[in-house]
């Protein structure tokens, strides 16, 4: 028996031509618009002649080019005002928390500490929780290290200078090192914090980008290390934690994939 699709091909193709359109900084002749989308003149006519029917697309010149108007703006920010972070992560957030059993948060920046702006403890018998307003250091924690990594230098310059808080014997409370530290979260894409902020406690900890490519949060689990291994953490929850991540990115408009790399 055939397997049913609901793939829509001219719709897939649609929107294909009204991304290539909004990508382009310049207006776009009809032979540069059927090479790029690899598509015949007369169906990209069609589809170009219907979208400007429907307001979508402007013709300018002869011969003619394209570009697109402001009409998919007009509808596309709409969803960009209703679409808050806490929104946009809800469904992931519950859905790696039941993934991996482990304590699941969403954090932001502020100032010169984290704040959990949703929190789900951990459904194992021994757990360690955070706490919806609860704060946490950046230099020492998972999802400080995300936001501190790409906060820029003046914010790491002024924690250096305040002085780095020791939590544990594996805290890094040397600047220097923090820094070099942080351009490997930002190489890798994730930052862990291995029994630096708590002892017993792992966590791991990704970005979250908005529309405009800004690191809008963080989103992270912590473990205990009586359920396994930083290694073992890591493996089994790195990638659901990566997944999260991009999921949340990509409600709030995000085209960003690249840029994490499997732990």
């Amino acid at each position: 028996m055939a397997r049913t699709t609901y793939d829509v091909p001219g719709l897939r193709k649609a929107i294909g031509l009204i991304e290539l359109l909004c990508d382009s900084r310049e207006e776009l002749g009809l032979s540069e618009i059927n090479r790029r989308l690899g598509l015949n003149k007369p169906m990209v006519l069609r589809m170009l002649r219907t979208l400007m029917d429907a307001g979508w697309a402007l013709r300018r010149g002869d011969p003619p080019r394209y570009t697109v108007s402001l009409r998919p703006f007009h509808h596309a920010s709409k969803p960009v005002r209703r679409m808050t972070l806490r929104v946009a992560a809800e469904e992931p957030l519950r859905r790696l928390w039941q993934a991996t059993g482990a304590s699941a948060y969403l954090a932001v920046l502020d100032g010169d500490q984290a704040i959990y702006l949703e929190s789900l403890d951990s459904l194992s018998s021994v757990q360690i929780s955070g706490r919806v307003g609860g704060r946490y250091d950046l230099h020492c924690s998972a999802p400080g290290k995300v936001l501190l990594a790409h906060a820029g230098d003046s914010l790491l310059d002024r924690l250096g200078r305040k002085g780095l808080a020791r939590r544990t014997r594996r805290t890094i409370c040397s600047p220097d090192r923090l820094r070099s530290h942080l351009r490997q979260v930002v190489r890798r894409g994730y930052a862990v914090d291995l029994e630096e902020y708590v002892d017993g406690a792992l966590c791991f900890a990704v970005p979250v980008y908005d529309y405009a490519g800004r690191v809008a949060g963080t989103v992270g689990i912590t473990t205990l290390t009586m359920y396994g291994s930083p290694k073992d953490m890591i493996r089994r929850m790195g990638t659901k934690v990566i997944a999260a991540g991009r999921e949340i990115s990509r409600a709030l408009g995000s085209c960003r994939e690249e840029g994490t790399k499997d732990p």
